[in-house]
Formats: structure tokens, sequence, C-alpha cells
């Protein structure tokens, strides 16, 4: 997973041309402050301009007009390779500081669920890094986890997928997993997430938004046991999920998950991790005829990828 940039609190906005259109825009006249935003928000860019987003969010924390304004940034459908994407990258910092600021939280919450499960990489990345800082505040870990289970509702597949995949993405930094009040709802959480991947039917398999939630559930369950390792909570839930698993794109995340226990420092001790392994191992489909497996097999499987 890419690691979330280390990015200062943010301040407002320093430059007095931005402060300007920024004042017009919430008077109803945005297209300055917009031409402003494209040009030094590097949208397009590997990096994007995220101290500007957040620099902007803390300007509409409790301005007035604000709704308006970031719900029509958040509109924008510019592609993912133009300048303007950075429109809808500066919307989801601009909510984000709405629910610090305990402002218009329930729209806010929305309107990020589905910047989360946008299609853009540029835009989920924003998105995760305002997501990120929320969940860095005082009680806004557990806030982020209860908004998790509501996404889970969302009746649009693909943005359900994608918004899931971005929160694990968030959970997947222990600093979160360790701020939780309720360790027991965050693997409640996980668990509802493996029960959504194992319930999807055929067609969703070709989705590219499940795809990335795949490929974010192993650090989320990671961060969850190295975290969680008091009473051994964490590593006693991956192991009776591992019990339980039969999908095989399920199996395929689990197998990852304690591979990156292995790998991970600091992390369980080697005789958690092989009693995880034996716990998957254990509910594999039996071979139709174990005749034929080949002699040798098995050797390095320590760090070979489980079925």
């Amino acid at each position: 997973m890419p690691a979330f940039p280390n990015l200062p609190p943010a301040d407002g906005l320093k430059s007095e041309p931005l402060r300007v259109a920024l004042a017009a825009a919430l008077a109803g006249r945005p297209k300055d402050l917009e031409t402003w935003l494209c040009r030094y928000g590097l949208g397009a860019e590997p990096r994007p301009n995220l101290k500007l987003a957040a620099a902007l969010g803390v300007e509409l924390a409790s301005a007035p007009g604000a709704p308006r304004l970031l719900a029509r940034f958040a509109a924008n459908d510019a592609a993912p390779d133009t300048p303007e994407v950075f429109l809808p990258i500066a919307a989801a910092h601009g909510w984000a500081a709405r629910i610090a600021a305990g402002k218009d939280r329930r729209d806010a919450w929305s309107a990020l669920g589905d910047l989360a499960g946008d299609e853009r990489g540029p835009v989920r990345v924003g998105t995760r890094e305002a997501l990120l800082a929320l969940a860095l505040r005082p009680r806004g870990a557990t806030e982020l986890l209860t908004t998790a289970m509501d996404w889970l509702q969302v009746e649009d597949r693909e943005i359900r997928y994608g918004a899931t995949g971005v929160m694990l993405e968030v959970l997947g930094d222990r600093r979160v997993v360790a701020a939780i009040g309720s360790p027991q709802t965050l693997l409640d959480y996980l668990t509802a997430v493996i029960d959504e991947v194992a319930a999807a039917p055929r067609s969703a398999e070709r989705s590219e938004a499940r795809r990335r939630l795949l490929v974010s559930l192993p650090a989320a369950c990671d961060a969850a046991v190295v975290a969680l390792r008091g009473g051994d909570l964490g590593a006693t839930w991956l192991e009776a999920e591992c019990i339980r698993a039969r999908q095989p794109d399920v199996r395929g995340a689990l197998s990852d998950a304690i591979l990156g226990l292995r790998q991970g420092a600091p992390g369980p001790g080697a005789e958690t991790i092989q009693r995880l392994r034996r716990s998957l191992e254990g509910s594999a489909k039996p071979l139709r005829d174990p005749t034929r497996l080949r002699p040798g097999t098995g050797r390095g499987r320590e760090s070979r990828r489980m079925k």
C-alpha cells in the first residue's frame, strides 16, 4: 500500500489572490478559484498538492456557503490526467474539515463515501488522505469506523466496493487501529467486509473496485493483529476467519495477510504465524486425488502463498 504523506497540520491559505478568489467563490463566483486550484493543485501529477487541499479545507471548515461550493467541486468529472481532477480532491478535504468542525456531518460523510468510491485514482488518493487526517483526530477513528459500517450498505456496488477499499487502506495504518475505542467493533467490521467479498456474485469478479478492496484487505487485517496483540485478540480473530474461509478470493487475501505478518516488523511471533498458516491450510478444499501430488511439493512453503 502506498505510504501516506506526512503532512504538517494545515494552516489556511496564505496567498492573497487565492483568498480573494475564495471569497468570490463563496459569493457565487467560483471560476477564478477553480482556475487557481487547477493551476497549483497538481491533480494529474503523481503527487497532488494535498497541502493546498488541506489549507482550503481549513478556510471552508465553518464558512457560510461552503457546502454549495464543495458540492460543485465534488461533481466535477474531469479525467484523472487533467488538472481539473484536483477539484474533487479539494472537495474531499473541505468536507473532512466540515466534519472536524462539527458541520454538515451527514452530508459530508455521504459525499466522502462517493469520493472514496470514485474510479479515478487521484480522487481516491486525496480522499484517503483526508480520511486519515480525520481518523487521527481525538475520537476520529471511532467515528470513522461507524461510517465504514454505513458504507457497506451503499446500494451502488462499485461505490460500495471502492469506498470500502479506501477505508481499508486507512485502517491499514496501525495508528488508526490503536486509536479505535472498541477493538471488537473493528474486528466485526473486517468480518463484515470478508462476508461482503465472499457473498459477491460471479459478475462482481470483473469489478476493478472489488479487486482494489481485496488488495487493501490484507494490510487492514495485519494492522488489527499487530495493534490488538493484548490477549491475542487480533490473531484469534484472524485464525477464526481462516478456519471458515471457503471463497478463493477471501482465502487469497487471508494468505497475503499471513505472509505480510511474517515479513513485517514488529509483528506476532513465529508460533502465532504458524498457527495461522495451519488454520488456513486446514480449511482448504481437499485434493481430488492426493496421489497426484508431486514429490517436493511444499518446499519453501513458509514464504509461499496458500490456496
